[in-house]
């Protein structure tokens, strides 16, 4: 009974042991998961206060033919409530990356706030656009990092292009 009552001990000893490792491992793991959902929700937050629309009559996008490349003069507006950063904004036309010749902030400021309007003009080398062709822009913008992240948005639409 002495060796039965010594081996039920060091059973029991050794499941705690177990059972203690195994907790350590679990409550760890639970800490990453809490940590992964916080960084979810900060990123969650800052896309839901990333915002962009068009500005401006998008019947009458103004074509410029008259140079050996044709440029296209499109508004958009930060309808979010972070700053966007006007330097990572990209611009598609039908589909493919235009090349952002300028950029204008209004009212003149050199950060594009909140419910402030950027001009860009764009442009690519193979368009051949006509008066009142219609094409598919697209505006991808990525607000300033603030709290460790940033918001992104997107906004697509087709306008009619006015020579």
């Amino acid at each position: 009974m002495a060796d039965g009552g010594a081996s039920t001990m060091i059973m029991l000893v050794a499941t705690l042991l177990i059972s203690g490792a195994a907790s350590a491992v679990l409550i760890d793991s639970w800490g990453d998961v809490v940590k992964t959902s916080n960084t979810n929700s900060k990123n969650e937050r800052a896309n839901s206060e990333t915002g962009i629309s068009f500005s401006g009559d998008l019947g009458d996008i103004e074509l410029d033919t008259s140079g050996t490349n044709q440029n296209i003069t499109l508004f958009f507006q930060n309808t979010g409530t972070r700053i966007l950063n006007a330097t990572a904004t990209s611009i598609f036309v039908d589909g493919n990356p235009a090349t952002i010749l300028s950029k204008t902030i209004y009212p003149k400021s050199k950060i594009w706030a909140p419910n402030y309007v950027i001009e860009l003009v764009v442009s690519d080398s193979t368009w051949a656009y006509s008066d009142a062709d219609l094409v598919k822009i697209t505006a991808v913008v990525k607000s300033t990092v603030s709290g460790g992240v940033s918001g992104t948005d997107t906004v697509s639409q087709e306008v009619r292009l006015s020579v």
